[in-house]
């Protein structure tokens, strides 16, 4: 007999027809009782011992199976079934080694106690199903909580036994030597047929729900046969009650519909407890190799990327032995790829860097870091490869590692930056040739400047000196002045803003103060006549006696100040600036602070911003360093520091 079909439908339809079987025999079988009492045993007690032992046998199986099936982690239902089936198993031992006919148990307070073994160990599995059939939903218990449940359990049931045996008149009787069975008895295996009718019904229900809806199928047992078992188990309850001795058949039948039962409460729950964490391992066995699947393809995906990835890619043991090396790497060195392999590392590196290119590998897997860039600067020696000719080459590349069973292994994804180095080089002679031609062309300017600057101030003003001593002479003919008056002021005037113009031109082109005074009183009237002309406040903090330079120097520091305050008046709207020089053994620093409302990053890299670019191109020459510090709230701060010796 089995109901391990696969289809819910089919279980469900087979529970059926095997209860309406059973219950159609069974009714035939009560409906002729005076002819079912024409069958004895002539051998009741083995009979009813191996049926019995039998049905322990399995209770007991229940108990282990649904014990040990979730390891530490067992579910609610797992816990109660399996503790409420090892008190039934003890206790129905108890019924079978206390009945009458047993060595030693032959008297009717035996049958007692016997049958009162047996109503305990019915009333807890019925009690047991139907709380089942009840509360279909389940939950985690811990190892903890399982083991206080076992110990109850077994507590209780020690303690019942020690009562039946020891004082049975306190339980209800259930046999008498005269009657036989008790009207208690009898009636209480009625109530035990209602609660397992009860149970079954309740069961079908939940089997015909839970076929349809698997998600609220939450306990790990089958439906079906347990309806099956709570049928039987209440035909099994009429059958004890109608038997009148011991060698009766409704005994032996009684007892074979309750073995079934128990191999379908078996069915249901055993081997869905051991199913369900196998099916578990399946599932996850599935998911490992569907993973490992995955893993494959990835290993070849990553593969195929090494393989046709344009930068070179090497993986290295802690000797120093190449055990991974894409065709981009081979290509780039010279080799073919296969002969890479298991070769040392040294064949890639120059001779003379082999030793501390060694150091710095171990020193990196041993700094805890695991990734690192080298070779971002051409000149890096640490990376320059030697290709299989001997010809040596710049290489920029990333270095990682990692850990693998306990041993370290490097890998390097590289580039060969021959052409970005050629490129550098052009790049930087370029450059200094701007800033040579940058620097000639600042030196012609401002000669040509200070040659402007003389001619206008000795030749040109002179020319109009002279003039206004000629108007001066023409003023002391007073018939000449009585004519023409307000035409000789009116030169005079003319000439005098000439001579003031030319003069300020002059300075702009070339303050005289520069040459014949040096550094400081240039600035001190640059000063002057800033605050006059602009209307802003000027401070010059500084200590003439370290402001003695070369006229090269000289002239840059002037033309800095110069046009920092020109961009001050043109855009800073400040009304405060301020020029502090400090002096030190070896370098001479200034600073130019206003509080204006700052120049905005982007402003600063225009490339039409040529009075920055000059400043810079000009500190640039004279080896200094050149910062900008500017925001809204404190304004603007150019910093200059310059060394005193000039480098060559």
């Amino acid at each position: 007999m089995s109901l391990s079909t696969t289809n819910p439908t089919h279980r469900i339809l087979l529970a059926r027809w095997l209860v309406a079987a059973f219950f159609l025999i069974s009714c035939l079988f009560w409906a002729n009782q005076a002819l079912l009492s024409t069958f004895r045993l002539t051998q009741p007690l083995p009979v009813h011992t191996f049926l019995e032992t039998v049905t322990i046998v399995i209770f007991a199986s229940v108990f282990i199976v649904c014990w040990n099936a979730f390891g530490e982690s067992r579910k609610k239902s797992s816990a109660i079934l399996a503790i409420a089936f090892l008190c039934t198993a003890i206790l129905g031992f108890f019924h079978s080694v206390s009945f009458q006919g047993m060595p030693g148990f032959e008297t009717a307070i035996d049958m007692h106690k016997s049958l009162s073994f047996w109503l305990a160990s019915r009333t807890l599995i019925a009690i047991t199903l139907l709380g089942l059939a009840l509360d279909p939903t389940d939950s985690d218990v811990s190892k903890k909580q399982s083991y206080s449940i076992l110990f109850i359990g077994t507590i209780c049931t020690t303690l019942l036994a020690v009562v039946i045996f020891n004082a049975p008149h306190l339980v209800p009787l259930t046999f008498s030597a005269t009657a036989g069975q008790t009207t208690f008895k009898i009636a209480y295996e009625m109530v035990l047929v209602a609660v397992n009718t009860l149970t079954a019904f309740l069961f079908y229900q939940h089997a015909v729900r839970f076929q349809s809806d698997k998600t609220a199928e939450h306990l790990h047992i089958e439906r079906a046969p347990l309806f099956f078992a709570s049928a039987l188990m209440a035909m099994s309850e009429v059958y004890f009650s109608l038997y009148s001795s011991t060698s009766d058949i409704d005994i032996a039948i009684g007892h074979t519909f309750q073995l079934f039962a128990a191999i379908a409460i078996y069915r249901s729950m055993v081997a869905v407890n051991i199913h369900t964490p196998y099916s578990a391992l399946a599932e996850t066995t599935e998911s490992l190799v569907s993973s490992s699947n995955e893993l494959i393809l990835q290993r070849e995906r990553l593969s195929r990327m090494i393989d046709t990835a344009i930068d070179g890619i090497i993986t290295v043991d802690e000797q120093q032995i190449i055990i991974l090396a894409n065709p981009a790497a081979a290509a780039i060195f010279g080799y073919q790829a296969d002969s890479l392999i298991g070769a040392p590392l040294d064949n890639l590196i120059p001779m003379r860097h082999r030793h501390s290119h060694g150091n710095h590998m171990r020193e990196f897997g041993e700094a805890g870091t695991t990734r690192r860039k080298m070779g971002t600067h051409y000149e890096d020696f640490y990376v320059t490869g030697c290709k299989a000719d001997g010809n040596e080459f710049p290489i920029e590349a990333s270095i990682a590692h990692q850990l693998e069973n306990g041993k370290r292994y490097y890998t390097v994804i590289f580039r060969d930056i021959t052409d970005r180095k050629i490129a550098r080089e052009k790049m930087a002679a370029y450059h200094t040739q701007l800033s040579q031609l940058s620097n000639t062309l600042q030196t012609i300017r401002e000669e040509e400047r200070k040659h402007i600057a003389r001619e206008l101030h000795d030749d040109l003003g002179q020319l109009l000196a002279a003039l206004r001593m000629d108007l001066s002479l023409l003023q002391r003919d007073r018939q000449l002045i009585e004519n023409n008056q307000q035409t000789m002021k009116s030169m005079d005037q003319l000439i005098l803003s000439a001579i003031t113009t030319l003069r300020r031109i002059a300075t702009d082109l070339r303050p005289r103060a520069l040459d014949e005074g040096g550094l400081f009183f240039a600035l001190k009237t640059l000063q002057k006549d800033f605050s006059q002309r602009h209307k802003i406040e000027c401070e010059l903090v500084a200590d003439e006696k370290h402001l003695i330079l070369d006229d090269d120097r000289s002239t840059a520091i002037y033309r800095i100040i110069q046009e920092s305050l020109t961009n001050v008046a043109r855009h800073a709207e400040a009304n405060y600036v301020q020029i502090e020089f400090h002096h030190s053994s070896d370098k001479l620093s200034f600073t130019i602070s206003d509080n204006g409302k700052g120049i905005d990053d982007q402003d600063m890299q225009k490339t039409q911003s040529f009075g920055l670019v000059g400043m810079r191109e000009r500190v640039k020459a004279m080896h200094g360093e050149f910062h900008v510090v500017s925001n809204n709230i404190e304004g603007t701060t150019l910093k200059i520091t310059l060394p005193l010796e000039q480098e060559t």
